[in-house]
């Protein structure tokens, strides 16, 4: 078969590589078909770019990712499945071919979100364990499940095939590539798509040799893709072990989460070009040893020269404005480089935050953005604490931020 896949996300503040769409051509490139990446996120004009690789390629398949089902931010929010669900739409009515999409926004609302775009498959979760079957039933004519599980399996080696991806162009407009050390989270954060997804780790050398193809390529500049760096210790260590091992010169940057951290996993981070920790954090809940993880974790990062942001998470139901003015305090004392702070909770069908809200008709005057949409497909936020309250909170501190105020991720902002 002839699969084209594509990447619609033209978010470029920073852009980002499709990392999942590269391991998934490998797999469909190792099984024999005919793959093809159109990466759409620099295109002056979509529609023409795939016409020309429709007319010359000629697939039998359409597959399309999707990173997000919007900006997530409350203020100036881009909302982005219209335009992909007029792609689809395009390559039905156009050329008649099956289209199949995935990526990380699916977890979102997989049933809801295959029908809002009207794709004829969707695959939910890594589509590299499932595509090699999926494709082969479409091949023969079988029937295939409109909506399709996807799995990875732990230790299985990647195939990244960055064909059709301009990395010259991504880093020249700020974007850097990335890797995983595995898939999933343990953790449940209620707010969170990726909690409790199964966790599958992968092989710290194959890892190593993935980053090392990149170094001979002239990058040396690195985002951890991983939910959470830290989801096991063991296996961050022997990650950083390996990397120390190879010898490579490398900058990379990457998210923890409170909690699985010793004294030698930030030495390795630092003696393996760690330069910036992001550290999730939300105020959902916490018991002291919580926040005594959270300081534990900035003292280390300051202490082994490596800059550490917070992106935090407050005002939730229920929560009174005593505890945030008590967080804010706790930030100022610690004095991590930047604390990122939003109280716009981007509520989803699948996520426990929006059940908790949904029982309490009293919580509905907190509700903003598209109200209507049982579905929550489009964006509809939680908000107790508008950003105008937030700014009298915290003053003119420096260190503070609110999310969504400026364009742009931690690394580019550092």
């Amino acid at each position: 078969m002839n699969v084209l896949l594509l990447n619609p996300n033209r978010f470029r503040t920073p852009p980002a590589p499709p990392i999942g769409l590269e391991v998934l051509a490998g797999h469909v490139a190792q099984d024999g078909h005919s793959v093809r990446v159109l990466d759409l996120c620099f295109s002056d004009d979509m529609y023409a770019d795939i016409d020309r690789a429709a007319e010359t390629f000629r697939p039998d398949l359409a597959g399309i990712t999707i990173r997000n089902i919007d900006s997530v931010l409350y203020e100036n929010n881009e909302f982005y499945l219209e335009e992909i669900g007029q792609l689809v739409m395009h390559f039905r009515n156009k050329y008649g071919i099956p289209v199949i999409v995935g990526g990380a926004a699916l977890s979102a609302d997989p049933a809801g979100i295959l029908e809002y775009l009207g794709a004829d498959h969707a695959i939910a979760g890594p589509a590299e364990g499932v595509i090699t079957e999926v494709l082969s039933s479409l091949q023969k004519g079988q029937s295939v499940p409109r909506l399709i599980r996807g799995f990875y399996k732990p230790y299985s080696r990647s195939l990244r095939c960055t064909a059709g991806i301009d990395y010259p162009v991504y880093t020249r407009e700020g974007g850097i590539p990335g890797f995983e050390t595995h898939k999933g989270c343990s953790s449940s954060c209620v707010y969170c798509l990726e909690a409790d997804a199964p966790v599958a780790f992968k092989n710290p050398e194959d890892i190593v040799r993935e980053i090392t193809w990149f170094t001979k390529k002239g990058y040396n500049h690195f985002h951890l893709c991983d939910p959470e760096f830290n989801e096991d210790l063991d296996h961050a260590l022997s990650f950083c072990t390996a990397l120390k091992q190879s010898g490579m010169n490398i900058l990379w940057t990457l998210y923890m989460k409170p909690g699985n951290y010793n004294q030698k996993l930030f030495r390795l981070m630092r003696e393996t070009g760690v330069y910036l920790i992001t550290l999730t954090v939300d105020s959902f809940k916490k018991c002291p040893l919580y926040w005594d993880d959270i300081e534990k974790i900035i003292f280390n990062a300051k202490t082994n020269g490596i800059k550490i942001s917070v992106d935090f998470l407050t005002g939730f139901p229920y929560e009174d404005e005593e505890l945030l003015k008590w967080c804010l305090d706790f930030f100022r004392r610690l004095q991590p480089d930047r604390v990122n702070i939003n109280t716009y909770i981007r509520l989803y069908k699948a996520l426990t935050i929006t059940r908790i809200i949904s029982k309490d008709p009293s919580l509905a005057s907190c509700l903003k953005g598209n109200t209507d949409d049982d579905a929550l497909i489009h964006p509809v936020f939680f908000n107790r604490i508008d950003n105008d309250k937030l700014r009298q909170y915290i003053g003119d501190d420096p260190i503070f931020r609110i999310d969504g105020a400026e364009k742009g991720v931690n690394y580019t902002r550092s």
